[in-house]
């Protein structure tokens, strides 16, 4: 019997699988070094900010972070006897020495409250934690490293509110859900989840979104925080267990972290039956409801912080 030889492929065919595999293996590299790069731009800042104090008496204080080995610094400034204490806590590379920061400090003493203004682990401060922000995840340590540095003082847990903005109310929500003696929880400006708010970030500083699931996995090899899984949005159900009362606060043309992520944390959390609100401002820059609102925002502050802390008579 006379065999028939197939005809033989050009030479580009048998080596086409080859090829393709190298453009995969390429394309993926270059997928995780840009992921690298967002996720490093995103959770690292270049330099530490200039020190700045409060006006009047303060104090420089350090705590260690709840369950965490590392130091916050703070400034504690004393207010009217018989009053609460506030905890104040800034935004995404922010600091307690920003002008606008201390503004916000030196207008709740004015109302007679204590207050303590930390500085968040690795933003631009002097606390320092494993180097990494961390869009509240971590940054919930340092709050509760804060509520029990007040108990130390004496306050008691009814007497400590929590008010913070951007990543900062992100990062007070966290903390209130997982400590159920924290009574209200003041947050201006939070976003609902850490993979959301970065994709919209990324955009911004010139980033696809495409890369910020690679950022996120960045993130869990160099730190080991899932970021992503327990956000703002994840905490309705123990907010509601906890019965912590909530005031959500945002402008409703925010550029940066945008006024969707305060309607669907109000959402899943009314649902969820926690006591919140939303009280819509009309301004259009990141956060910039104390500013817009003046004395206003002080008044309504002041009032949800008296419905739901005690008061010394």
């Amino acid at each position: 019997m006379q065999r028939t030889l197939s005809p033989s492929r050009p030479r580009w065919q048998r080596r086409l699988p080859i090829i393709l595999a190298l453009i995969a293996i390429l394309l993926l590299i270059a997928y995780a070094v840009v992921s690298y790069l967002g996720y490093n731009f995103l959770s690292t800042v270049a330099s530490k900010a200039p020190v700045a104090t409060p006006e009047g008496k303060y104090e420089t204080v350090t705590f260690p972070a709840r369950g965490q080995n590392y130091q916050v610094y703070a400034y504690y400034l004393e207010g009217e006897p018989g009053m609460p204490a506030l905890i104040q806590v800034h935004g995404w590379r922010s600091t307690r020495f920003e002008p606008a920061v201390l503004a916000r400090v030196a207008a709740y003493r004015s109302l007679g409250y204590h207050v303590l203004s930390l500085d968040l682990s690795d933003a631009r401060g002097e606390t320092v934690g494993n180097g990494r922000i961390a869009m509240g995840y971590e940054e919930r340590y340092d709050v509760l490293g804060a509520f029990d540095y007040l108990l130390e003082r004496g306050f008691a847990p009814d007497q400590i509110g929590l008010t913070g903005e951007s990543m900062g109310a992100v990062s007070v929500l966290l903390a209130a859900a997982q400590e159920p003696r924290i009574r209200a929880v003041w947050a201006d400006s939070p976003f609902t989840r850490a993979d959301s708010v970065s994709s919209e970030q990324a955009e911004t500083f010139g980033f696809p979104r495409i890369i910020v699931p690679g950022g996120m996995l960045w993130g869990l090899i160099i730190t080991g925080n899932p970021i992503w899984q327990d956000g703002a949005l994840a905490q309705a159900a123990r907010l509601a267990e906890n019965k912590t009362a909530v005031q959500l606060v945002h402008c409703d043309q925010d550029d940066f972290v945008f006024y969707y992520h305060s309607q669907e944390l109000l959402a899943a959390y009314q649902a969820a039956g926690v006591k919140a609100d939303l009280w819509t401002t009309h301004c259009n820059k990141h956060p910039r409801s104390f500013e817009t609102e003046g004395e206003n925002y002080l008044a309504r502050l002041d009032a949800f912080f008296r419905q739901h802390l005690r008061f010394a008579s």
